[in-house]
Protein backbone atom coordinates (compact mmCIF):
# COMPACT_ATOMS: atom_id res chain seq x y z
CA UNK A 1 0.00 0.00 0.00
CA UNK A 2 3.03 2.46 0.90
CA UNK A 3 4.26 1.81 -2.82
CA UNK A 4 0.35 3.00 -4.34
CA UNK A 5 0.58 6.04 -2.07
CA UNK A 6 4.29 6.99 -3.30
CA UNK A 7 3.21 6.61 -6.97
CA UNK A 8 -0.12 8.37 -6.07
CA UNK A 9 1.80 11.27 -4.37
CA UNK A 10 4.34 11.29 -7.59
CA UNK A 11 1.70 11.26 -10.22
CA UNK A 12 0.30 14.30 -8.27
CA UNK A 13 3.29 16.46 -8.34
CA UNK A 14 3.48 15.68 -12.00
CA UNK A 15 -0.29 17.13 -12.65
CA UNK A 16 0.42 20.01 -10.67
CA UNK A 17 2.77 20.64 -13.61
CA UNK A 18 0.53 20.54 -16.42
CA UNK A 19 -2.35 23.14 -14.61
CA UNK A 20 -1.47 26.61 -15.17
CA UNK A 21 -1.78 28.37 -11.78
CA UNK A 22 -0.97 27.03 -8.46
CA UNK A 23 -2.49 23.54 -8.09
CA UNK A 24 -3.99 23.84 -4.57
CA UNK A 25 -5.79 27.11 -6.11
CA UNK A 26 -8.31 24.90 -8.57
CA UNK A 27 -11.11 22.81 -7.82
CA UNK A 28 -10.06 19.03 -9.76
CA UNK A 29 -13.30 17.10 -11.26
CA UNK A 30 -12.21 13.51 -12.08
CA UNK A 31 -14.91 12.35 -14.61
CA UNK A 32 -15.19 8.38 -14.83
CA UNK A 33 -17.39 7.31 -17.36
CA UNK A 34 -19.12 3.08 -17.14
CA UNK A 35 -21.47 1.18 -18.90
CA UNK A 36 -23.65 -0.55 -16.71
CA UNK A 37 -24.88 -3.90 -17.33
CA UNK A 38 -28.40 -4.46 -17.95
CA UNK A 39 -30.74 -4.39 -15.10
CA UNK A 40 -27.86 -3.44 -12.57
CA UNK A 41 -28.61 0.72 -12.53
CA UNK A 42 -30.03 0.44 -9.58
CA UNK A 43 -27.04 -1.95 -7.66
CA UNK A 44 -24.75 0.56 -9.22
CA UNK A 45 -26.84 4.02 -7.68
CA UNK A 46 -26.70 2.30 -4.18
CA UNK A 47 -23.22 1.65 -4.81
CA UNK A 48 -22.06 5.19 -5.99
CA UNK A 49 -24.40 6.43 -2.91
CA UNK A 50 -22.14 4.29 -0.58
CA UNK A 51 -18.87 5.47 -1.81
CA UNK A 52 -19.94 9.03 -1.31
CA UNK A 53 -21.00 7.92 2.47
CA UNK A 54 -16.97 6.93 2.72
CA UNK A 55 -15.64 10.06 1.15
CA UNK A 56 -17.82 12.15 3.41
CA UNK A 57 -16.16 10.25 6.14
CA UNK A 58 -12.87 10.60 5.16
CA UNK A 59 -13.36 14.19 4.78
CA UNK A 60 -11.72 16.60 2.02
CA UNK A 61 -15.21 17.97 0.02
CA UNK A 62 -15.52 15.39 -2.13
CA UNK A 63 -18.93 15.61 -3.87
CA UNK A 64 -20.25 12.43 -6.58
CA UNK A 65 -22.87 13.22 -9.29
CA UNK A 66 -23.96 10.37 -11.53
CA UNK A 67 -25.25 11.57 -15.25
CA UNK A 68 -27.04 9.06 -17.28
CA UNK A 69 -26.13 10.50 -21.81
CA UNK A 70 -28.72 10.41 -22.79
CA UNK A 71 -27.76 12.45 -26.27
CA UNK A 72 -23.96 11.55 -27.03
CA UNK A 73 -23.37 9.80 -29.68
CA UNK A 74 -21.92 6.56 -29.61
CA UNK A 75 -21.24 7.34 -25.71
CA UNK A 76 -25.17 7.26 -25.44
CA UNK A 77 -26.61 5.18 -22.34
CA UNK A 78 -23.30 5.40 -21.01
CA UNK A 79 -22.87 6.58 -17.27
CA UNK A 80 -20.66 9.38 -16.14
CA UNK A 81 -19.64 9.74 -12.42
CA UNK A 82 -18.09 13.37 -11.80
CA UNK A 83 -16.27 13.69 -8.70
CA UNK A 84 -15.92 17.11 -7.57
CA UNK A 85 -12.68 18.36 -5.51
CA UNK A 86 -11.87 21.57 -3.98
CA UNK A 87 -8.36 21.18 -5.14
CA UNK A 88 -5.46 19.12 -6.51
CA UNK A 89 -4.24 18.74 -2.80
CA UNK A 90 -7.30 17.36 -1.70
CA UNK A 91 -8.25 14.85 -4.64
CA UNK A 92 -4.57 13.22 -3.65
CA UNK A 93 -5.43 13.11 -0.11
CA UNK A 94 -9.20 11.89 -0.67
CA UNK A 95 -8.05 9.04 -2.80
CA UNK A 96 -4.87 8.28 -0.60
CA UNK A 97 -7.70 7.56 2.81
CA UNK A 98 -9.91 6.26 0.46
CA UNK A 99 -7.66 3.43 -1.21
CA UNK A 100 -6.74 2.66 2.38
CA UNK A 101 -10.64 1.87 3.40
CA UNK A 102 -11.36 -1.12 3.65
CA UNK A 103 -15.73 -0.20 3.28
CA UNK A 104 -14.44 1.53 0.01
CA UNK A 105 -12.21 -1.36 -1.34
CA UNK A 106 -15.19 -4.09 -1.05
CA UNK A 107 -17.31 -1.67 -2.16
CA UNK A 108 -14.72 -0.77 -5.63
CA UNK A 109 -14.28 -5.17 -6.01
CA UNK A 110 -18.32 -5.36 -5.74
CA UNK A 111 -19.01 -3.82 -8.62
CA UNK A 112 -17.11 -6.50 -11.31
CA UNK A 113 -20.00 -7.57 -13.28
CA UNK A 114 -22.10 -4.37 -12.32
CA UNK A 115 -20.15 -1.96 -14.54
CA UNK A 116 -17.65 -2.00 -17.49
CA UNK A 117 -15.04 0.67 -17.28
CA UNK A 118 -15.14 2.74 -20.64
CA UNK A 119 -12.65 5.69 -19.44
CA UNK A 120 -11.45 7.95 -16.72
CA UNK A 121 -10.55 11.78 -16.72
CA UNK A 122 -9.08 14.50 -14.63
CA UNK A 123 -10.04 17.98 -15.30
CA UNK A 124 -9.23 21.43 -13.62
CA UNK A 125 -11.10 24.29 -13.32
CA UNK A 126 -10.79 26.92 -16.07
CA UNK A 127 -12.79 29.85 -14.81
CA UNK A 128 -10.84 30.24 -11.67
CA UNK A 129 -14.45 28.75 -9.53
CA UNK A 130 -14.65 26.20 -7.10
CA UNK A 131 -15.64 22.70 -7.07
CA UNK A 132 -19.35 21.63 -8.23
CA UNK A 133 -22.42 20.98 -6.42
CA UNK A 134 -24.43 17.97 -6.35
CA UNK A 135 -27.18 18.71 -9.16
CA UNK A 136 -30.61 17.51 -8.31
CA UNK A 137 -32.20 14.68 -9.87
CA UNK A 138 -33.80 15.49 -13.25
CA UNK A 139 -31.41 18.20 -13.70
CA UNK A 140 -30.13 18.26 -17.43
CA UNK A 141 -26.08 18.97 -18.97
CA UNK A 142 -25.11 19.89 -21.63
CA UNK A 143 -21.65 18.56 -22.40
CA UNK A 144 -19.38 20.79 -25.25
CA UNK A 145 -15.91 19.02 -25.58
CA UNK A 146 -14.09 21.65 -27.91
CA UNK A 147 -10.05 21.93 -28.88
CA UNK A 148 -9.06 25.48 -28.57
CA UNK A 149 -7.04 26.75 -31.91
CA UNK A 150 -3.49 27.18 -31.59
CA UNK A 151 -2.64 30.43 -29.05
CA UNK A 152 -6.52 30.99 -28.57
CA UNK A 153 -6.84 28.96 -25.59
CA UNK A 154 -6.90 32.66 -23.12
CA UNK A 155 -8.97 34.30 -25.96
CA UNK A 156 -11.49 31.17 -26.24
CA UNK A 157 -11.55 31.31 -22.46
CA UNK A 158 -12.34 35.09 -22.51
CA UNK A 159 -15.33 34.46 -24.83
CA UNK A 160 -16.98 32.20 -22.83
CA UNK A 161 -17.16 34.26 -19.78
CA UNK A 162 -18.72 36.96 -22.07
CA UNK A 163 -21.29 34.27 -22.78
CA UNK A 164 -21.74 33.42 -19.26
CA UNK A 165 -22.44 37.19 -18.55
CA UNK A 166 -25.58 37.02 -21.55
CA UNK A 167 -26.24 33.96 -19.69
CA UNK A 168 -27.10 35.65 -16.53
CA UNK A 169 -28.94 39.08 -18.47
CA UNK A 170 -31.19 37.20 -20.03
CA UNK A 171 -32.69 35.59 -17.20
CA UNK A 172 -31.14 32.06 -18.10
CA UNK A 173 -31.38 29.14 -15.70
CA UNK A 174 -27.77 27.29 -16.94
CA UNK A 175 -24.94 27.10 -14.71
CA UNK A 176 -22.33 27.00 -17.23
CA UNK A 177 -18.48 25.77 -16.01
CA UNK A 178 -15.37 25.58 -17.93
CA UNK A 179 -12.85 22.77 -17.52
CA UNK A 180 -9.38 21.97 -18.48
CA UNK A 181 -8.80 18.29 -19.45
CA UNK A 182 -5.22 17.61 -18.04
CA UNK A 183 -5.30 13.47 -18.02
CA UNK A 184 -8.11 12.03 -20.50
CA UNK A 185 -6.64 9.99 -23.62
CA UNK A 186 -7.40 11.69 -26.72
CA UNK A 187 -9.16 14.28 -24.90
CA UNK A 188 -6.16 15.27 -23.08
CA UNK A 189 -5.57 19.12 -24.20
CA UNK A 190 -9.03 20.18 -24.25
CA UNK A 191 -11.43 22.00 -23.01
CA UNK A 192 -14.63 20.87 -21.37
CA UNK A 193 -17.36 23.54 -21.17
CA UNK A 194 -20.57 22.04 -19.55
CA UNK A 195 -23.89 23.85 -18.71
CA UNK A 196 -26.70 22.51 -15.63
CA UNK A 197 -30.23 23.28 -16.32
CA UNK A 198 -33.12 22.48 -14.20
CA UNK A 199 -34.95 19.94 -16.73
CA UNK A 200 -35.08 19.75 -20.07
CA UNK A 201 -37.54 22.49 -20.58
CA UNK A 202 -35.69 24.79 -18.77
CA UNK A 203 -32.42 23.78 -21.27
CA UNK A 204 -35.23 24.38 -24.70
CA UNK A 205 -36.20 27.72 -22.98
CA UNK A 206 -33.00 28.90 -22.38
CA UNK A 207 -31.82 28.06 -26.04
CA UNK A 208 -34.51 30.48 -27.67
CA UNK A 209 -33.35 33.03 -25.21
CA UNK A 210 -29.53 32.88 -26.27
CA UNK A 211 -30.52 32.63 -29.87
CA UNK A 212 -32.30 35.46 -30.33
CA UNK A 213 -30.23 37.59 -28.23
CA UNK A 214 -28.15 39.60 -30.77
CA UNK A 215 -24.83 39.77 -28.26
CA UNK A 216 -25.11 36.28 -27.82
CA UNK A 217 -25.35 35.38 -31.69
CA UNK A 218 -22.13 37.52 -32.66
CA UNK A 219 -20.48 35.61 -29.47
CA UNK A 220 -21.55 31.90 -30.72
CA UNK A 221 -20.30 32.94 -34.18
CA UNK A 222 -17.16 34.08 -33.18
CA UNK A 223 -15.97 31.28 -31.59
CA UNK A 224 -15.54 29.41 -35.00
CA UNK A 225 -12.38 31.41 -35.27
CA UNK A 226 -11.26 30.35 -31.74
CA UNK A 227 -11.95 26.62 -31.40
CA UNK A 228 -12.92 23.04 -33.08
CA UNK A 229 -16.24 21.64 -31.56
CA UNK A 230 -15.27 17.51 -30.77
CA UNK A 231 -18.31 16.56 -29.18
CA UNK A 232 -21.65 18.22 -27.64
CA UNK A 233 -24.02 15.84 -25.59
CA UNK A 234 -26.52 15.83 -23.02
CA UNK A 235 -26.98 14.23 -19.68
CA UNK A 236 -29.36 13.90 -17.14
CA UNK A 237 -28.63 13.90 -13.37
CA UNK A 238 -29.63 10.35 -11.40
Amino acid sequence: MKAKHSLLILFVGLLGGLFSVSAAAQAVLQSVTVRVAPGQMDAYLGSVEKLQGVLDRVGGGATVAVWQATLAGPASGTTMVGVSYPSLESYAAVTRKAQADGEWQRIVGGLDGVRTLVSTSLLSSADGRGPVTRPARGSVLQGVIVRPHAGKNAAYLEQIDKLQAVQERVGSSGQLRAWNVAIGGEGAGTIAVGIVYPSLAAYAADQGKLQADPEGAKLFAGLDDLRTVESVSLFTAE
